[in-house]
């Protein structure tokens, strides 16, 4: 059998030997290690705290880790460290608010404008991550209470009764829910808001029409207040024209006519021009002159 044909470019090409090989696995494992070294620190913030998980036993400290930088065998494919966030927490983002629909205790579907801010327990984080999980479960877990916890607080009120209480009230029940069910694993519910609550439009519409009759019963009763104040006025002021006519009256004596009549009659004699003329019957005046009478 003929030797194969080797193209020329080949030829002069030799095997690495077996030496040269094994010095190449260092400088391979240092390459390795160099690239897989930044996946393998973890960086805890000052407003952070972290939970050290084995990725090969899956055993968990038991202690938490602060601020720092921490070193763990190379990882490419499983973290080993998960944050936790010490800061509070605001659902939704950015000042928003969620819309939830609950049933009252008379079958009354309720639309509840809410929203929450809550915060991990740097104490608890470990027995968190055990019973929960990472930071995203832990936001699912909230999620979820908050909306089980809502439910059941509007549906131990009736929806004239949620209607006509301050929304403080079932905020505060909302919270004390929520605290009951997320206390125990290391998250605290710092506050509970209700922007507003939203009735049917059937019952939007009722509550609207009773305020506008509500509206127009104070107006009527606004302006008969009016009209009987005038009235009282009116009244005061004629018992005060009546009280002043009985009091001239009395004071108003014969004697004091007939001298008020003899002061006019020399007020108008005393004016040039002016004739006085005096009623008389046989030469007498018809009205008494009063005369000062001795003591």
């Amino acid at each position: 059998m003929s030797d194969p044909i080797i193209p020329r470019e080949f030829r002069q090409m030799k095997r690495p030997s077996l030496g040269k090989a094994l010095a190449m696995v260092p400088a391979a494992a240092v390459a390795l290690f160099l690239v897989t070294m930044p996946f393998s620190c973890t960086t805890v913030a000052d407003y952070e705290v972290a939970v050290l998980q084995n990725p090969i036993t899956g055993n968990v400290v038991d202690e938490s880790f602060g601020q720092g930088l921490y070193f763990a065998a190379p990882a490419l494919f499983w973290r080993q460290y998960f944050t936790y966030p010490t800061r509070e927490i605001q659902y939704p983002a950015g000042g928003g608010s969620e819309q939830a629909q609950a049933l009252t205790s008379d079958q009354l579907t309720i639309t509840v404008d809410a929203a929450y801010r809550y915060r991990v327990l740097p104490a608890k984080v470990v027995d968190l991550f055990l019973v929960v999980g990472d930071m995203r479960d832990v936001n699912e877990y909230v999620y979820t209470t908050f909306r089980t916890a809502l439910r059941d607080a509007i549906a131990e009120l009736s929806g004239a009764e949620i209607l006509s209480t301050d929304r403080l009230r079932i905020a505060s029940r909302v919270e004390e829910l929520m605290d009951e069910e997320l206390g125990a694993k290391g998250i605290q519910v710092v506050r509970f808001f209700v922007r507003e609550i939203q009735p049917p439009p059937a019952v939007r519409e009722a509550i609207e029409l009773k305020l506008q009759r509500e509206q127009e019963v104070q107006a009527q009763k606004f302006q008969t207040e009016i009209v009987t104040e005038q009235a009282q006025q009116k009244r005061e002021e004629a018992l005060g024209i009546r009280d002043a006519q009985n009091i001239i009256g009395e004071s108003l004596t014969p004697e004091y006519l007939s001298y008020y009549y003899m002061q006019t009659l020399q007020m108008v004699g005393e004016k040039e021009g002016n004739v006085i003329i005096a009623p008389t019957e046989g030469g007498n005046l018809l009205f008494d002159v009063p005369t000062r009478r001795r003591q």
